[in-house]
């Protein structure tokens, strides 16, 4: 009896065994893979198309010098920009991404019912394996949205602040001329101790002026430029009047990086013309 008990005991094992999958080397793979991804790149934008002050846009993305470039713009007062050596931003924002189940969202999410003048949001992210998520709606959105939004929105709050390696302009010039006698010329540039501020301008009868003041002035330049959202253009009417306005400018940033300008006008000054007039005529007096 006891020999048969054996019997039918090994008999059952060898049942067991053959019933067991072979363990395969590349099982669970794709789990091994997402758990040691690395983001390289996120952004996430919110915004009404009825409202200009409104929504927020954040953009993080690797340079190919290893920088991590950081774009921070929140509608009002405007855009903040500045660049990380390092990538604990993608690692802090990846665990945001994880908490929110960022990776099961649909690719598009649409109302059910006809909306005008709505909110729009788009959420872009990729991995240093490739592999990217993109997904965004209009007036309709995932469940935890909202959650998602603020969490986003707390995390960005300690980088507003943030002031080590903040982008920053080193040299700046503006010019303005039309055949009625304007012609204003008025520069900006930043030394080792102080900076040095230039200005030539026919109508205040200031030929060759220059003034050195405290390179922090150029910080206050940089907020009043993003303010007026100063970008690389080319505007211009075409126009054939010769009493046109032409203004041209000019900016090198401390990461070496330019941008460069040009409007013409034949009655009104563009915001970005008011505001460098505006701007440098406290040195003028």
């Amino acid at each position: 009896m006891k020999k048969l008990l054996l019997l039918v005991g090994l008999i059952a094992m060898a049942v067991s065994c053959a019933s067991q999958k072979p363990v395969k080397n590349n099982e669970n793979t794709e789990e091994i893979k997402m758990n040691t991804e690395r983001l390289t790149y996120f952004s996430f934008d919110h915004h009404n198309s009825m409202v200009r002050f409104n929504g927020e846009k954040y953009s993080v993305t690797t340079m190919k010098d290893g920088r991590i470039h950081v774009v921070i713009d929140e509608s009002f007062p405007g855009e903040k920009e500045f660049y990380l050596n390092d990538s604990t931003i993608f690692n802090e924002l990846l665990e945001i991404v994880k908490t929110y189940e960022m990776d099961k969202y649909k690719n598009n999410y649409q109302p059910k019912w006809d909306v005008t003048d709505g909110d729009s949001w788009s959420l872009y992210y990729k991995y240093d394996t490739k592999r990217s998520v993109s997904s965004g709606g209009y007036m309709a959105w995932p469940d935890n949205y909202h959650d998602m939004r603020h969490a986003l929105s707390e995390y960005f709050k300690k980088w507003r602040e943030y002031k080590d390696g903040v982008l920053a302009i080193d040299f700046f010039k503006f010019t303005q001329k039309n055949k009625k006698g304007r012609d204003i010329e008025y520069t900006m540039e930043r030394g080792e101790k102080e900076a040095t501020v230039t200005l030539r301008n026919a109508e205040e009868g200031v030929k060759g002026k220059t003034v050195k003041v405290s390179n922090d002035i150029l910080q206050e330049l940089m907020e009043a430029a993003n303010v007026s959202q100063l970008k690389s253009t080319m505007y211009d009417y075409h126009t054939d009047d010769e009493n046109a306005t032409r203004s041209t400018y000019f900016v090198r940033y401390n990461t070496g990086d330019t941008i460069s300008g040009y409007t013409c006008h034949t009655q009104y000054p563009s915001q970005k013309e008011s505001m460098m007039i505006e701007f440098f005529s406290r040195w003028l007096k």
